[in-house]
């Protein structure tokens, strides 16, 4: 392993379940690696994705976020500050009932939005 790669799973387990952009893992990392590149913090990230080390959030209108817990879960976004939440699969109940023939269903990706309790106080 690289000492790059292994700055930015550093950077992922020090966010914790942050669910952080790269630009934050990326700053993360530079405690750890002062030279490392913001280009290699990506493309380490975007490896990990495609292996399956960490899962890719795709946020609508925002910056794509990471998340290291890489088990079956959902995730739920404040609309108004940006926190991601997760949520347990055995929470929700989706029924799949179209894949197309022969397709072998691999992962169900769902980004529910709300308003968290932090920003609905305000």
């Amino acid at each position: 392993m690289t000492a790059q790669k292994m700055a930015v799973i550093r950077a992922l387990e020090e966010a914790g379940r942050t669910h952080p952009t790269a630009d934050t893992v990326y700053a993360l990392a530079k405690r750890h690696l002062p030279s490392i590149a913001l280009g290699t913090v990506y493309r380490n990230l975007t490896k990990m994705a495609e292996t399956g080390e960490v899962i890719k959030i795709a946020v609508p209108d925002g910056a794509d976020r990471f998340d290291m817990d890489v088990s079956d879960h959902m995730h739920i976004l404040c609309v108004k500050c940006g926190k991601i939440y997760d949520i347990e699969e055995k929470d929700v109940k989706v029924e799949i009932s179209s894949v197309p023939a022969g397709a072998e269903l691999i992962r169900f990706d769902v980004m529910a939005k709300c308003i968290c309790a932090d920003c609905k106080a305000v």
